[in-house]
């Protein structure tokens, strides 16, 4: 009996975390199509990702011949549209760096490659629609909602205070924190880029789980969650850098074939070289400061012992919980031996 309230508790906490994301996902798609903000791009994989946190946190819970399906389509959403969000941040960054050009010969670079990535934008637009509309009459998000309202339904979820559900947010924030600790060691080295990029991924898994979470723990753990984010973020923004220095290079090599194909000679290339090679160095710039002040983060997150510190409050907090409940258990125990003898 303990065991089917331990889950009808955990299946309602889960509903309450994923019902919001099924919205926002919807209703981020029907922005997608409608074109209104590219943020929009970026809301449906941040509600996405957040949906998949809550069916791998919950998935012991969920019905087992739905789950993979489930799973595999929210992942799928991620993946689709994080193409076109890497070219809507590449652009955007182009015309900003465009707005104010640090000398005119930068211009036709900048020009050029901010066109290549409209121009594959523009391909990947009609894919783009046909997915969003594929999302809005999506089955396993219909299915996923539906069984959400229901189990939210079928519980009434007052008691936030269950051990059950601080057993499971200790378990979960703490295996996503190892995962996450795993990669300390390669960030002093700044050639280690792949390293680098899972650590970001790891923190945004530990992230997802500590947003889950925050309510039940009060905010005590939102120190955790602002310092996960913000590495997320500058880790995003260092693999942004990444990506162009990787790039850049093939975009030269690209333009000068298309111009000696065309012209039958190269020469006429030479006006885009400045600006390209002005963002090469703008970006190496860019991430080695964002490197630089990573590192002097996480020397300082380290001194003031953050992530032990993560590690205590939820322990001590479920250590508590169980505390509590054990003296509750005992004063109903007492309560009903002393009504027995009264009788």
């Amino acid at each position: 009996m303990a065991q089917n309230k331990n889950s009808a508790l955990l299946q309602a906490y889960c509903s309450q975390a994923m019902l919001p994301q099924i919205s926002a996902l919807r209703k981020s798609a029907g922005n997608i199509l409608r074109r209104k903000n590219v943020e929009d791009i970026h809301d449906i994989r941040v509600a996405s990702r957040r949906v998949r946190t809550c069916l791998s946190i919950f998935s012991d819970f969920m019905p087992s011949k739905k789950r993979k399906t489930w799973v595999q389509d929210i992942r799928s959403i991620t993946q689709s549209y994080g193409h076109i969000r890497d070219l809507d941040v590449q652009i955007e960054l182009l015309t900003s760096l465009l707005k104010k050009p640090e000398h005119k010969s930068h211009i036709a670079g900048m020009r050029r490659m901010r066109l290549r990535l409209r121009q594959k934008k523009a391909k990947d637009e009609s894919k783009t629609k046909a997915l969003t509309s594929e999302i809005l009459e999506s089955p396993a998000l219909l299915e996923m909602q539906a069984w959400a309202e229901s189990k939210a339904a079928d519980y009434d979820f007052k008691d936030t205070q269950s051990i059950i559900l601080f057993q499971t947010a200790y378990s979960q924030i703490q295996s996503r924190l190892d995962e996450f600790l795993f990669f300390e060691v390669f960030i002093f080295d700044p050639e280690r880029i792949s390293e680098l990029h899972q650590m970001r991924i790891a923190a945004k898994h530990l992230r997802y789980a500590l947003e889950i979470f925050s309510d039940l723990y009060s905010g005590k753990i939102d120190f955790a969650l602002d310092i996960s984010r913000k590495i997320q973020q500058t880790l995003g923004e260092i693999h942004d850098a990444d990506m162009w220095a990787s790039t850049l290079p093939k975009f030269l090599i690209k333009e000068k074939d298309r111009f000696a194909h065309f012209y039958g000679y190269s020469s006429l290339f030479n006006h885009l070289k400045p600006g390209v090679e002005f963002l090469m160095s703008n970006r190496k710039f860019e991430r080695d400061h964002l490197y630089k002040q990573f590192i002097n983060d996480w020397k300082r997150w380290k001194i003031k012992e953050t992530w032990l510190n993560l590690r205590k409050v939820t322990f001590l907090t479920s250590l508590e919980q169980q505390n509590l409940r054990g003296l509750s258990d005992e004063t109903s125990e007492s309560g009903e031996i002393q009504n027995h003898d009264s009788q």
